[in-house]
């Protein structure tokens, strides 16, 4: 009898050695997991500027080594540069266009449409 009673207790402190661990291994879990990121998205950034500021914005562009990043318009007389990023919001979007034109800047959210949803948008 005193045999089963010891194994007994020992199970019991055994049990209870095993749950303290187990809620401990939890709590570490859960407190060293990395708060989750934003989400980005993609926007078009548009950079309008004057024919008088067009070459200085690019210079700035360059000294960025992003000029590779924007497309323009200047050429063809729309003194605009355009650029798609990835980015958490307009704000962020926007920092990727230099100072000197930022004020006239735009970023807009855009995304891609695949053919079901463009059949579920005409149904509605």
């Amino acid at each position: 009898m005193k045999r089963v009673h010891s194994f007994t207790v020992a199970c019991f402190a055994l049990l209870l050695i095993g749950g303290i661990a187990f809620a401990q291994g939890d709590a570490k879990k859960g407190s060293s997991e990395k708060p989750t990121k934003a989400t980005k998205a993609t926007y078009l950034v548009e950079a309008p500027h004057t024919p008088e500021e067009c070459l200085g914005l690019m210079d700035e562009v360059n000294k960025t080594k992003q000029l590779s990043e924007w497309q323009w318009g200047c050429m063809e007389g729309n003194h605009t540069g355009y650029r798609m990023v990835q980015a958490t919001s307009e704000e962020a979007a926007l920092a990727n266009v230099p100072e000197s034109v930022r004020g006239k800047a735009h970023a807009y959210k855009v995304t891609k449409m695949s053919a079901k949803e463009l059949e579920a948008a005409h149904k509605h």
